[in-house]
């Protein structure tokens, strides 16, 4: 036991402390303003205090200091990264701007019945836009390739123009074309809107970039605050061209929330230590996944103001909305360009590790299996007696090394198996053969298993014909019968049946072992899945068998399934195709190498070490008839 010292356990204790403090001070900070939010839609909901235009302009700046507060924190919880640390300390900046604009509007508001425009707020509240942006650009981010930056410059620019053509139709287009404001006052009402589409490049620069984990739930708020700026400013300006708006108006509750998720993602900031590398972007870190949306969104919301203008009356020639249609169309066709040069790189790759696996799969076969099949013959030898009869324990030794190559050369079977497959190269020899046959050769290559595991193995079979491999049929059956046998307990029954279908074969083999869960009935044919992952070592499996089993039953056209219950069994079913019943079998001659691989297999799936030492010397009676020339059909 590792002894603490005072000194650790006290340091122990000021962290534990530290984090209670902190959670205690994000919990009061939360339940503020929620308290002030629902205070504030109450209040605008049944007015239960008089002076609407006075409260309402009041409300805001205790949600600006409410933010303020908790952006504070968040500075405070990133004393170890200087990016971070400022970062929070621009968006404190930003939102204090906002504050002190609110204080300067609320004082216009009440000491004038219709404040004159601008005014000094004005400043502040554009300079609230420009320490935005400037905080969003010095968030530290991952390198991007050149094609990563073609893309979010695309995705942002349809952004922008998408959210502009709502901009300029309610609010840009009419300031633009309005009669009676002097210079300034057009100008600066002609700023906020362009701030907003700055803003929502803002959103593609935050959502399309690989940042810092440590600001990933904090940024998403700041994306969402600036959404709801823009929606703000754009309601806003409608109404006051329209004469419509009032201090106090209920639209004001989108700046409300907008400062609430500004709180927000300052309270959701998690404490970052020095040398956390959750504090640097990653290359691989993973974007944002509504950042692929939001070009289509601002596509349809670009489409939809035409649509809507197209229906309406314009303040101003349609032809601009639609220049603007015409801009995004060509965004979107550039994206989609680079998307697809992307996609074709990536297929290229892919390609490239198909050959590299292609070539591994190349190399097990041919430089594992020739040294294999030495070892194998000599450990046969040995057992065999050749060199004089072996001690216990060294022949005991040597049944071990024969039990576990036999293994190792089943394993690289199936793998050599399931690439076949997968290339649509597995050798098939179709031919009418008995049901009875291929179920009688299976029993038999596991009839010694069975016996040493206790279990009893009960054929019912109907005399049928199938077109089929036979060698390819019975390593199916082998597959699950061996199956069987290995998950059943002692003085268990396995049941092998063969029945007519509908215009098939139906083959089953059940067992009454563990069981199957319902969940596990499909995966357990996929590749190197087990429902126990203890039963690669207890039972010798590789999680192979079922995915080759499958293969080689879809191949003939058929269909392989389980049925099975917890602690009552599995039933795995097949189907093949009867004979005549559809396109004739055709028993074409097989090459030797078809041959030498059928030989190693079906050696591979016996038990028995015997069978497999005596399928070698045939199957290099057959490599060794390949590499004179090729066989000549018989006339």
């Amino acid at each position: 036991m590792v002894a603490i010292s005072p000194a650790q356990s006290a340091l122990a204790g000021s962290r534990a402390r530290g984090r209670e403090r902190r959670l205690t001070r994000a919990h009061v900070a939360r339940l503020a303003l929620g308290a002030l939010l629902l205070a504030y839609v109450s209040w605008q909901l049944f007015h239960w205090l008089p002076g609407r235009q006075q409260l309402g302009q009041l409300f805001l700046p205790l949600f600006d200091l409410i933010a303020i507060a908790a952006t504070w924190g968040a500075w405070r919880r990133c004393a170890a990264a200087p990016g971070l640390r400022r970062f929070w300390m621009l968006i404190g900046a930003a939102i204090l701007a906002e504050l002190i604009a609110d204080v300067i509007l609320s004082g216009y508001d009440i000491a004038y019945d219709r404040p004159p425009f601008p005014t000094p707020a004005d400043a502040f509240f554009l300079s609230f836009y420009a320490l935005l942006l400037v905080a969003l650009l010095s968030v530290p981010v991952a390198r991007m390739t050149r094609a990563a930056r073609v893309r979010m410059a695309l995705d942002g620019a349809t952004i922008v123009l998408g959210g502009g053509a709502l901009v300029w139709y309610f609010v840009l287009g009419p300031t633009v074309l309005s009669t009676g404001e002097d210079l300034l006052a057009k100008t600066v009402s002609m700023a906020y809107p362009i701030c907003d589409l700055v803003l929502l490049g803002g959103v593609a620069v935050v959502l399309g970039r690989h940042s810092p984990a440590a600001l990933r739930v904090p940024l998403l708020w700041i994306a969402a605050a600036m959404l709801l700026t823009v929606v703000a400013d754009t309601v806003y300006g409608y109404g006051v061209l329209h004469s419509t708006y009032t201090a106090g108006d209920p639209m004001d509750t989108l700046y409300v929330l907008e400062y609430c998720a500004l709180a927000l993602a300052a309270l959701t900031q998690r404490p970052v230590r020095e040398g956390d590398p959750r504090a640097c972007a990653q290359e691989t870190g993973r974007r944002y996944r509504v950042a692929s949306w939001l070009p289509y969104i601002g596509l349809t919301v670009g489409f939809g103001v035409l649509l809507g203008a197209t229906l309406g009356h314009a303040f101003f020639p349609d032809l601009s909305l639609v220049l603007i249609v015409i801009a995004l169309a060509a965004l979107v066709a550039a994206r989609q360009f680079l998307a697809r040069r992307e996609l074709d790189k990536v297929q290229a790759e892919l390609r490239k590790s198909e050959r590299i696996k292609d070539e591994f799969v190349s190399v097990v076969g041919h430089e594992l299996r020739t040294p294999l099949t030495s070892i194998r013959g000599s450990l046969g030898l040995l057992a065999g007696g050749l060199v004089g009869e072996l001690p216990e324990d060294a022949a005991n030794m040597v049944a071990l090394a024969i039990d576990n190559t036999d293994r190792l050369v089943r394993l690289v079977n199936d793998i050599l198996d399931v690439e076949r497959m997968d290339s649509g190269h597995l050798p098939l020899q179709r031919a009418p053969v008995g049901v009875a046959e291929l179920v009688r050769s299976s029993t038999q290559a596991l009839q010694e298993t069975a016996a040493r595991a206790g279990v009893r193995v009960r054929t019912d079979v109907q005399e049928l014909s199938v077109c089929a491999d036979a060698d390819r049929v019975v390593q199916t059956l082998v597959n699950l019968l061996g199956n069987a046998i290995k998950f059943s307990p002692r003085e268990s029954l396995v049941t092998v049946a063969v029945g007519r279908g509908d215009g098939c074969a139906l083959f089953s083999v059940t067992d009454s072992g563990r069981g199957i869960p319902a969940d596990q009935l499909d995966a357990i044919f996929e590749r190197f899945n087990q429902v126990d992952i203890s039963d690669a070592r207890e039972k010798s499996g590789s999680g192979l068998g079922l995915a080759i089993a499958r293969g080689i039953v879809e191949s003939h056209g058929g269909r392989l399934w389980a049925d099975s219950a917890p602690g009552q069994g599995s039933s795995f079913r097949f189907t093949l195709p009867l004979a005549g019943a559809g396109a004739p079998c055709s028993a074409g001659v097989p090459t030797p190498g078809e041959l030498s691989a059928g030989l190693s297999e079906a050696a591979a799936c016996l038990d028995t070490g015997e069978g497999a030492a005596a399928a070698e010397p045939v199957r290099e009676h057959f490599e060794h008839a390949q590499s004179a020339g090729p066989m000549q059909a018989p006339r």
